[in-house]
């Protein structure tokens, strides 16, 4: 008997759900979006706090290691600071060190093909708890100053599957990776693709092997190698107090390399987990996550609103039925049960479909991502943290949209539901008020997330349209990378300047010019070199580090940078010619504000270079930035970098000169690989994404929010057109107007939209306030914003109503009268 009761509940729902398509499609479409939104928004968070990485061990007890560098966070460390933390007994427990670099592998009869790899310490794979797949990981005991003593390589899964095909003999064979022998010792396991943020990594090879991926090696190549560092948490240690350890660290370090006369001020480290690391896009997602995650329950919210309604409309159809059952001896609590049955299996399917909709729209992520041309992957397999959040989601559903119509049924007397007649327009008159407050709730959460869309999309409107200070059409830019393809100084200075006079040379050409840094470029990062200014004294704990870019002739001319005196760098300007640099507006603002910036000097590496000419401010990171960003350029024929952009501005479009760069490459050197072939506007395009990211995902949750409240609201006013038909026939026939028909219906929703503006008005005050730190160019308390979703939201009402106020008006007196 106790398990036969469910089972006659369950099947009993099952046929009234039949019974009722429309209804049943409906209220499992609109739990499923609800579902659907809130566990993908719970898989990201799965993917960036909880399980990030497959196969390490613990990944929640990971910490990242940055530095602070004249107040500017997130920036690598150099090996020495690495060395000084593994020699010190921390909180962070087997430090390893590691950084994202490209390689060039080459296979045979094929040319070098660029491959992102991880630059790891030998004891990276053992911090992090994995087991090879095939063969071992690199000795975590060896020293990674021992140079060349281990060239080895570790495959990742992927790689070794694609390339290798799946070869269990692949360990011990010998790959050129940036021509130079490397052997292979290992694979990772399934699905590991490092710890760099989300952008995988398919291969490893250990920082011993420095030297051997460069050219010219200097005695000591991890000297100038910039890591970023990992570590786990000691068992017992509050994630608190390691922070406070670092920055007690940072200052002894920094004491230590200022009595051998280094700057350090304004230099920290600083700890972090996963969602907030410095690197890749995890730092990205976990900005938006808190956003996320509340759009994502004010939806769910929504949709419980909306299918409680459906259901209550449903009971109230019912309560006929419901009284004969009673009557006929039913009790109250059989009812309550197969009303809950409903309800629950309701929601079971919703988060079905939800479930299944979800690991669709998880990978999504990649799409509204940018990749900067790299593989991306994140973890966003379900496991029984995602399935009990589907669960736990189902349960919350059933019990906030069975209640309702449960207690909604079972409190009409026999009597009223024999013989209750004319309805008011949102249900009877004593409900009135009741289900204007909570329609009014539904049109007030969705103005809040109005609101939020409205300000986000204002902001990415004044990034896109602010002043960024040089010209991104018809250039099309490269890179190539000298030091990976065998090249030294001398040589690679040569085929610096041909591919310069090569491309000057085509018609199709008007300007050609390489850099160390594209405008809005790199990932939006720069060089930083430490500079001193003859004559000025800085002030305490005051950097000297300026953001320094290498620069070919003409490159503002091709750039489309306006100088505001003095001259542009020229082909002369080579090694053995009068050092010489341009700085910006914003470097001479600060360092020469009453005076004439050209013809003083500036000191780096202990060389003087004289300052001959002054650059407008341009976006040189992100379109974003306000704050003085002093810059230092350096002629790249004076200060030799192996890795550099090449940027060509045509007479036509950016792609007709394509071919031509191609070509003159492929003159120079046709084993040299050009990657990242893409035009300027493509290149800042990247950081305009992550702009739109905030703005799209929001605008997908007004969307969806707006959609449930649309079908909420017809489904509510349809049903009380129904309700009313006979007040509405009694009304035609004593001369109302289908005009004032209509008008009643209407007026009856804009009661509605009056609750929900006061509402979401109410909670839009204080919600909008989280978005603060995105928001650019528009105050949280924008009035366009807000008087735009209040419209759009009256406009929503209105079209909700239109159809059941002309089915209203349409009634035929006589025809309800006498059906009733």
């Amino acid at each position: 008997m106790f398990v036969q009761r469910p089972i006659q509940d369950l099947r009993y729902a099952m046929r009234q759900l039949r019974r009722a398509p429309g209804f049943t499609l409906a209220a499992v479409l609109t739990l499923a979006l609800g579902i659907a939104s809130l566990t993908t928004v719970f898989t990201w968070i799965k993917a960036v706090l909880f399980d990030p990485y497959p196969h390490v061990h613990d990944p929640r007890s990971l910490r990242f290691v940055d530095a602070t560098v004249r107040g500017s966070q997130g920036y690598s460390v150099g090996y020495d600071v690495f060395r000084f933390l593994r020699e010190r007994e921390t909180s962070l427990e087997n430090p390893a060190a590691f950084t994202l670099t490209m390689l060039d592998l080459a296979s045979p009869g094929a040319p070098p093909e660029a491959l992102s790899a991880g630059l790891v310490s030998s004891n990276y794979f053992q911090m992090l708890g994995l087991k090879p797949q095939v063969g071992q990981f690199f000795a975590p005991g060896v020293n990674d100053r021992a140079y060349g003593a281990h060239d080895e390589i570790v495959l990742s899964d992927r790689e070794w599957r694609v390339r290798f095909n799946a070869d269990p003999q692949v360990v011990g064979r010998a790959i050129s990776i940036n021509r130079h022998p490397f052997t292979i010792v290992g694979v990772g396991p399934p699905d590991f693709m490092g710890i760099y943020g989300g952008i995988a990594e398919l291969l490893w090879v250990p920082l011993s092997a420095t030297r051997s991926l460069q050219a010219e090696p200097a005695s000591d190549p991890l000297k100038g190698e910039y890591l970023m560092i990992a570590g786990r948490l000691r068992r017992g240690v509050s994630s608190t107090s390691p922070a406070a350890e670092l920055h007690t660290l940072a200052r002894i370090y920094s004491q230590q390399q200022e009595l051998s006369g280094g700057n350090m001020g304004g230099w920290d480290l600083n700890l972090r987990n996963s969602a907030h690391f410095e690197r890749g896009l995890f730092g990205t997602i976990g900005e938006n996550i808190p956003l996320l995650l509340g759009a994502g329950i004010l939806l769910l919210v929504l949709v419980c609103i909306n299918t409680t309604s459906l259901l209550g409309q449903r009971a109230a159809r019912r309560r006929r039925e419901i009284a004969i059952r009673t009557s006929l001896g039913a009790t109250s609590r059989r009812i309550a049960s197969q009303l809950f049955i409903e309800a629950l299996l309701l929601a079971m399917l919703g988060g079905v479909v939800g479930w299944g909709a979800s690991l669709v729209l998880a990978q999504s992520l990649y799409a509204l991502l940018p990749n900067f041309g790299l593989p991306l992957s994140f973890n966003f397999g379900t496991d029984w943290r995602i399935l009990g959040v589907v669960a736990a989601l189902v349960m919350i559903v059933a019990l906030l949209c069975g209640m309702m119509p449960i207690r909604q049924a079972l409190r009409s007397s026999q009597k009223d539901a024999m013989h209750e007649g004319g309805q008011g327009i949102l249900g009877s008159t004593r409900n009135r008020w009741a289900k204007i407050a909570v329609l009014g709730l539904q049109l007030g959460l969705c103005f809040v997330v109005l609101v939020s869309s409205a300000l986000l999309m204002r902001t990415l409107l004044n990034v896109l349209h602010r002043a960024r200070g040089f010209d991104r059409e018809n250039c099309i830019t490269a890179q190539f990378f000298l030091s990976r393809s065998g090249y030294t100084k001398e040589k690679g200075l040569v085929l610096q300047t041909a591919l310069l006079n090569e491309l000057r040379r085509s018609s199709a050409v008007r300007r050609a010019t390489l850099t160390s840094h594209l405008p809005m470029g790199d990932w939006g990062s720069g060089n930083v070199q430490e500079y001193s200014i003859p004559g000025y004294t800085p002030a305490k704990d005051e950097g000297m580090d300026l953001v320094t870019d290498f620069e070919g002739p003409e490159f503002f001319q091709t750039m489309g940078i306006a100088m505001v005196q003095g001259r542009e760098f020229t082909s002369q300007d080579r090694e053995g010619a009068p050092l010489v640099a341009v700085i910006n507006e914003d470097m001479a603002h600060r360092y020469w504000p009453s005076g004439n910036a050209l013809g003083s000097t500036v000191v780096m590496d202990k060389k003087a270079w004289q300052i001959v000419g002054v650059v407008k401010d341009y976006a040189y990171h992100n379109p974003q930035d306000t704050d003085p960003l002093p810059l230092v350029f350096i002629p790249i024929l004076q200060h030799y970098q192996p890795d550099a952009f090449v940027a060509v501005r045509s007479r036509t479009t950016a792609q007709g000169v394509v071919p031509v760069l191609k070509q003159a490459v492929a003159r120079l050197d046709s084993s040299l690989p050009l990657e990242n072939v893409e035009s300027l506007k493509d290149v800042g395009d990247v950081l305009y994404q992550f702009s739109r990211i905030p703005v799209e995902l929001f605008g997908v949750f007004a969307l969806a929010s707006l959609l449930v409240a649309t079908l909420g609201l017809y489904a509510v006013m349809a049903y009380a057109v129904t309700e009313r038909g006979r007040e509405f026939a009694l009304r035609m026939a004593v001369g109302a107007t289908r005009v004032q028909i209509v008008r009643l219906v209407v007026n009856g929703g804009l009661e509605t939209v009056a609750a929900g503006l006061l509402i979401g008005g109410v909670g839009g005050f204080f919600a909008v306030r989280m978005l603060r730190s995105l928001l650019f160019g528009v105050t949280v308390f924008d009035p366009l914003s807000f008087i735009g979703a209040a419209l759009v939201l009256v406009l929503t009402v209105l079209l909700a109503g239109l159809a059941p106020a002309t089915r209203a008006a349409s009634i035929q007196p006589m025809q309800a009268l006498r059906t009733e």
